[in-house]
């Protein structure tokens, strides 16, 4: 399979939850992914970011972080939305189920519109504002929980057929 013929794979079968995908089925999606969900992440975060360099406010009235909110927002649902079946299958592979990666997403869904947020409120004086160490923890405990997750979407299959189906035919 061509790297366009797994792209085209996965998002032919957005919808499909059950069955086995191969690691190298996954990998090209996965990188695509991350690398996409990164870059909207950062354009996500750039109104808050304007504003507190000073170029933003009169384009959002000091609200930049209600505007990145929004996108932030966007951004996550579109991640659940194009990776959570990819990941649902390459999971099944392992005998895993989609369950290992729930923590991650409730996690990723409170930091994600949290931190514009808190950076919004960023003093002039650098200190750090109400609720920074809290979002801190919550960072800290999300790249907990997907650390397992990772390690899961990058292992072997079993190759033996499991409770999710045959083996995929490709691996």
């Amino acid at each position: 399979m061509t790297m366009f013929q797994r792209v085209s794979y996965h998002l032919a079968n957005l919808t499909r939850f059950e069955g086995r995908d191969s690691q190298a089925v996954f990998l090209a999606w996965g990188m695509m992914g991350v690398q996409v969900a990164g870059f909207a992440m950062v354009l996500a975060i750039a109104p808050v970011a304007l504003e507190i360099a000073g170029f933003a406010s009169p384009l959002f009235g000091g609200q930049a972080w209600i505007v990145s909110t929004a996108l932030v927002l966007v951004v996550v649902v579109g991640l659940f939305a194009l990776m959570g079946a990819s990941i649902a299958r390459r999971l099944h592979d392992s005998g895993r189920s989609l369950v290992w990666a729930v923590p991650p997403a409730v996690l990723l869904t409170l930091v994600g519109p949290l931190m514009p947020y808190i950076f919004a409120q960023v003093p002039d004086d650098g200190v750090a504002p109400d609720g920074f160490s809290a979002l801190t923890g919550l960072i800290v405990v999300y790249l907990l929980s997907v650390l397992p997750l990772i390690v899961f979407l990058a292992a072997n299959g079993s190759g033996e057929p499991n409770r999710y189906g045959p083996p995929p035919a490709d691996s």
